[in-house]
């Protein structure tokens, strides 16, 4: 029993012993708050199970047969099928078998890739689905083999059992091929990568990231969901961005004074990153700049192999990435192709309409979806996370409370998935890095996945500040870049009143020794249109509206003190500004 209604029943409780006249009506609100209160317990208890569901896998009955000979196909099972039983789920699954050309066969009966469609019915009634990959070699094909492992022990002085170790050097080297070798073989991954080897041309150069076998695979098993539903022509595109007739601001160099900045602006700036190096051996890149012009873009620090880091320096970012996906779906809006108030069941096919469980693409983004967790089941990257969802949508309560989860930025990336044809991979790289000239940028989950460099991190701060464009291409519109800004939500429980925005959320950080809470432009580091987004990495990302300051740090972990560091930082920078006036994109 949470808080809340501890309070309400103790404040029902109260009324009984004081007003004997109202004595029949308090008694029937405690049976009512009671009764909500098991309601409550019964529902928990039944989300625990959807969840325990939900993480349920399937395997092959066989091992060492994701990669298997065509007399001898796999065979699909529940790894806990008793867990299984007990959580509701009454069987059976059907298992339907499709090749590289995505024609179906009732068992695999040649070389390649082979897509399994598994069906079902959930425990709350919702149709599931699940697919799997597996390869069949032609005969006397090359197949992989592991690497021989060389295994390097810590120097750790006197101790007796790192010197046991030492002395079993080889065996444990022979212990990790053989344990890498089983694990490949024994793996979904292993069938992955054949099939995506297999299917791949010689590029003349390493591939890559959106040419990797698990892009391949998962434009795969995209193009099979579409055609399974019958929604393969039902695609539409998204347009790449428009020309702008005047270039907006892009970042390059030039003067303080032209950045309305004072002179010794980089000097102090690059000092405090330096002393912030030197005090906690994190390494980090940092961009600032304003009105367009780099103020500094700087590398600090040294690697794990005590090398310097350059400004090539390339981080996981983490939470981040929501900033990113929002400002991919963002176009989305802009061409018309979803709402942010549309039902995720406008593109999902087998969700139902107009079901109050169903969030919102806004409450994906504003964290209010009802939805928890980070990553589930591995994300966008998984083929069937919508349907995942879907096996426990009846427990769902959107718009009731606030939960921040990346799971709503899963769930509008799989949607942009649907609607366009393309693997969210594809959509990032096509309508954003390349159109922005990034480098390779590994894409992981949706919501926390992103490895960018301090530049590429800058240029989308400097989007940001251009309210939707850079250079001469402009992504959206100014009016649909409003739409993102944060603003109160409105919450069925109440509580206090929280902003949120799509991928962003309001900085209002206060200058030392302002009031606490102070809503003062003036004890304001930055102006009152300044948007942020934290990373748990400690990568900042940090742009303010009104003055076109941009201010963003590429690191791989927060490390010791982050929070008074980046704190001397910010104030550094805005102690920095030479006059308040702003500028417009």
């Amino acid at each position: 029993m949470n808080s809340p209604r501890v309070a309400r029943i103790v404040v029902l409780l109260l009324a009984v012993f004081l007003s004997s006249a109202s004595e029949p009506s308090c008694i029937a609100q405690i049976e009512s708050a009671t009764k909500d209160s098991t309601h409550e317990a019964e529902l928990e208890r039944i989300r625990a199970q959807r969840r325990e569901f939900q993480a349920q896998q399937l395997i092959t009955a066989r091992p060492n047969s994701w990669i298997f000979n065509l007399a001898d196909p796999p065979r699909i099972v529940w790894r806990d099928l008793q867990t299984v039983r007990d959580l509701g789920f009454e069987g059976p699954l059907r298992v339907r078998w499709f090749n590289a050309q995505f024609e179906e066969h009732p068992v695999p009966d040649e070389p390649g890739r082979w897509g399994a469609w598994i069906e079902g019915t959930a425990p709350n009634g919702t149709p599931l689905r699940r697919s799997l990959t597996f390869y069949s070699p032609p005969k006397n094909s090359f197949m992989f083999f592991a690497p021989e492992i060389k295994v390097s022990l810590p120097q750790v002085p006197g101790s007796a059992a790192v010197e046991i170790w030492r002395e079993h050097e080889a065996e444990l080297a022979q212990l990790s091929t053989n344990l890498l070798r089983q694990t490949f073989i024994d793996s979904p991954l292993s069938a992955v990568v054949m099939a995506g080897l297999a299917e791949s041309k010689p590029l003349g150069r390493p591939a890559r990231f959106v040419e990797s076998v698990d892009v391949l695979n998962e434009d795969y098993h995209l193009a099979l969901k579409l055609k399974l539903h019958g929604i393969q022509d039902q695609v539409r595109p998204l347009q790449p961005p428009r020309q702008r007739e005047t270039p907006a601001t892009v970042l390059h160099p030039g003067s303080p004074v032209k950045a309305g900045m004072r002179p010794d602006a980089k000097a102090k700036i690059d000092a405090v990153c330096r002393a912030w190096f030197d005090d906690t051996g994190e390494p980090f890149v940092t961009l600032v700049a304003r009105r367009g012009v780099i103020i500094t873009h700087e590398a600090f620090g040294k690697d794990e192999n005590s090398l310097p880091i350059n400004t090539e320096y390339r981080c996981w970012v983490g939470s981040i990435t929501k900033t990113v996906t929002a400002l991919l779906f963002s176009q989305f809006l802009d061409q018309g192709l979803v709402d942010l108030d549309d039902s995720l069941a406008t593109v999902f096919p087998e969700y139902p309409l107009h079901d109050r469980h169903v969030p919102t693409f806004r409450q994906c983004f504003n964290h209010t979806s009802g939805l928890s967790g980070h990553g589930m089941a591995g994300g966008v990257r998984n083929p069937n996370l919508e349907n995942i969802v879907l096996n426990a949508i009846d427990v769902n309560e959107p718009n009731a409370r606030y939960a921040y989860t990346g799971t709503g930025f899963e769930l509008a990336a799989k949607a942009m998935e649907i609607v366009t044809g393309k693997t969210a991979v594809r959509l990032y790289d096509e309508h954003l890095f390349q159109p922005l000239d990034f480098g390779d940028v590994p894409m992981g989950d949706a919501s926390s996945g992103g490895e960018f460099t301090a530049w590429e991190l800058g240029i989308l701060a400097q989007w940001v500040a251009n309210r939707g464009s850079y250079g001469d291409l402009e992504f959206i519109s100014r009016q649909t870049f409003d739409r993102l800004l944060p603003e109160p939500l409105h919450l069925s429980e109440g509580g206090p009143v929280q902003e949120e925005g799509i991928g962003m959320h309001w900085e209002r950080r206060l200058r030392p020794g302002a009031p606490p809470n102070s809503d003062r432009p003036e004890d304001r580091l930055f102006s009152l249109q300044t948007v942020r987004h934290g990373s748990f990495s400690g990568c900042i990302f940090v742009v303010d509206l009104d003055q076109q300051i941009v201010v963003v740090q590429a690191r791989r972990r927060g490390g010791p003190r982050s929070g008074e560091w980046s704190a001397r930082l910010f104030q550094t920078i805005a102690e920095a500004v030479a006059n308040d006036e702003p500028a417009t994109p």
